[in-house]
């Protein structure tokens, strides 16, 4: 899939805009962490002086200092909230950067919206068990436009199991509407080996077929479920596996998942980088190093969705 880029790229005013917010950023850095020095060596220093002096201080007054037990993991966390909130300002820099700067380095995508740490509303229509099983998600960047005409919505996540906390999913999410709603549910999703897989199988909805696709690496690492098997035939050999197939030479940290329900579709990217990954805090930001790979990665995803949302034919 190649890309335009010329198409694509901030040009002129915008071009122009963005390098400001990106030398504003540098020339605001170096001052920015002295400053996070500072906090550093005025708080964690003398709290790591007075954590010991409590700790010797019940090494030599107590004779068998169970109390440690409580009073240790207590002041570790005291001592993480203390620094967490010394980084506070430089972390709200950084931030302050990507709200000034994503709108318009991702303007092909017109007016974008920018959050982070919120839930998508798409959540609540994600198909689980029939795409992913979870339990908890932590949200990092989302950005909604509007790419050639398909509504889109990306987010960078994290997926987890209950008690444990496993992570089943890291990396990014794609909900887009296609041009026209698949009459059912399609969904290549993981497959799961061992106990998961086979409660999974026990477990899975009746009402959805599997297809095997014939192929035996896809059907070693998926699992091709629907309740059209008619339609979802023709897709599945026609596109949606060459689309597979591609996002996993382009995105190689974990099987890329696909979901299809009415006019909903989701397109699952694993990743472990941050999408929208800036350097950190002792280096500056480079545009033609940091910020065109962040567009390029951006488009690549909504190039494929916008396949996608073509492939599904118009009802006869």
């Amino acid at each position: 899939m190649l890309l335009d880029e010329k198409t694509i790229m901030p040009s002129g005013e915008v071009l122009e805009a963005v390098k400001a917010a990106i030398a504003d950023y540098n020339s605001g850095r170096p001052a920015m962490l002295q400053d996070l020095q500072r906090r550093w060596v005025s708080t964690i220093l003398p709290y790591g002086v007075i954590a010991i002096a409590v700790v010797i201080g019940i090494l030599v007054s107590v004779e068998r200092p169970v109390v440690l037990g409580f009073i240790i993991p207590l002041l570790a966390a005291i001592g993480w909230f203390i620094r967490h909130e010394a980084g506070r300002p430089m972390r709200d820099f950084r931030q302050s950067l990507r709200e000034r700067m994503l709108p318009k380095i991702f303007a092909f995508a017109g007016p974008i919206k920018y959050a982070n740490g919120i839930s998508p509303q798409f959540m609540r229509r994600l198909p689980t068990p029939g795409l992913v099983r979870f339990k908890g998600a932590i949200y990092d960047d989302l950005i909604a436009g509007v790419y050639e005409g398909m509504d889109f919505t990306l987010c960078e996540m994290r997926l987890t199991t209950g008690d444990d906390n496993k992570t089943v999913f890291k990396g990014i999410i794609v909900y887009f509407n296609p041009a026209h709603a698949f009459p059912g549910r399609l969904f290549a999703a993981k497959r799961v080996e061992g106990l998961q897989g086979f409660l999974d199988d026990i477990l899975a909805d009746r009402s959805l077929t599997t297809m095997p696709v014939d192929r035996g690496d896809l059907d070693h690492l998926y699992v091709f479920r629907t309740d059209r098997p008619d339609d979802a035939s023709p897709l599945l050999t026609g596109l949606i596996i060459p689309v597979l197939d591609y996002l996993a030479k382009d995105w190689p940290d974990g099987i890329p998942r696909l979901g299809l329900a009415g006019a909903d579709a989701f397109l699952m990217v694993a990743t472990e980088k941050d999408f929208f990954e800036l350097p950190d805090m002792h280096r500056d930001i480079n545009y033609e190093h940091h910020v065109l790979p962040m567009i390029r990665d951006l488009v690549s995803l909504l190039a494929t969705a916008r396949l996608v949302s073509k492939i599904v034919m118009p009802p006869q």
